[in-house]
């Protein structure tokens, strides 16, 4: 009997201390696995403004480009709008184990870029293109990226022409009865709006305006969005906090720019070629850098852009 129960003993204590390895063996190699993946998430974000960097449209009218990932990751985009900014953005790849997606990697800023996006979207392909945005001088250019598809439905002909080189961007007559692409209605006229995922409104009536759509709303999932110029893309592919955050950062950057065009106008007045926006570049940056996106529209830059121009030494281009 005694060797009979020494003999079971044994075998409870091998069970045991051979499971507790076990468990222990399965825990580092779980730990190990994401340690080394949260690493790797990292290093995609942290590459992500660089590979982002072709997209900014420098002087031309826009840029095109995909970003492609070896699966489907989740790309998380959190903006913060005190001063400058920022984008901050992570990873998140597929989890094996215990949950459908691993926790993300450690965040990336990105100060110098305004990346409109939803906050939290997944995809393999995301696409993207860039339009720079010009208030009334060029304040920087803006990122638009989506792993979705859409349909713009009535679009006007100059808006198919901006976006034709954004393959995501169903600019084909016809595109209405697919069910798989997100509908941008453009427009009172452009169908059912229960067939339409966001509809388009243009406001922009005054005698600068290019066209109808130079100023406007987005409306989409009870919200409306107000915009001026190429900020009509980041209302329709950023989701509602991201646009008014990033909004808030380009006027915060309006005004600092026009502190700097202020001084240019004082050396250009000193080397002769004098300017009288001198005062007016002051005041409107003044009221820019303390503005929001709830004044987005009542910022009247028709004006001043059409000062400068009428200046023989315009302070911009």
């Amino acid at each position: 009997m005694k060797s009979q129960g020494q003999f079971n003993f044994a075998w409870i204590f091998a069970l045991i201390v051979g499971g507790s390895i076990l468990v222990l063996a399965i825990y580092g190699a779980v730990s190990a696995g994401n340690t080394q993946r949260e690493i790797t998430d990292t290093k995609i974000a942290r590459s992500f403004s660089i590979i982002t960097d072709p997209l900014q449209a420098g002087f031309s009218d826009g840029s095109y480009d995909d970003v492609e990932f070896g699966d489907v990751t989740r790309l998380n985009n959190y903006c913060f709008d005190i001063g400058f900014g920022s984008n901050k953005i992570s990873i998140s790849t597929r989890s094996d184990i215990l949950s459908e997606w691993n926790p993300p990697g450690v965040e990336t800023s990105i100060e110098n870029k305004y990346i409109f996006s939803k906050e939290n979207s997944e995809g393999k392909i995301y696409h993207s293109f860039s339009k720079p945005f010009y208030f009334p001088y060029k304040v920087s250019d803006l990122i638009f990226l989506s792993p979705d598809e859409y349909c713009f439905v009535s679009a006007p002909e100059h808006i198919i022409e901006e976006v034709g080189i954004a393959k995501n961007i169903n600019v084909d007559i016809g595109c209405e009865d697919d069910e798989n692409l997100i509908k941008v209605c453009f427009g009172s006229g452009s169908g059912s709006k229960s067939n339409c995922d966001m509809n388009v409104y243009g406001s922009c009536r005054t005698s600068s305006c290019n066209s109808i759509y130079d100023e406007g709303t987005v409306s989409k999932k009870g919200s409306e969005l107000k915009y001026v110029s190429s900020l009509m893309y980041g209302a329709i592919f950023a989701d509602e906090e991201m646009y008014t955050c990033n909004v808030n950062r380009l006027l915060y950057r309006t005004g600092r720019i026009a502190e700097v065009l202020s001084k240019k106008a004082d050396l250009m007045n000193r080397r002769g070629c004098n300017t009288n926006l001198r005062s007016e570049i002051a005041i409107y940056g003044e009221r820019v850098i303390d503005s929001s996106y709830k004044d987005l529209q009542s910022i009247d830059y028709f004006e001043i852009d059409r000062q400068n121009d009428l200046e023989v030494c315009g302070l911009w281009n």
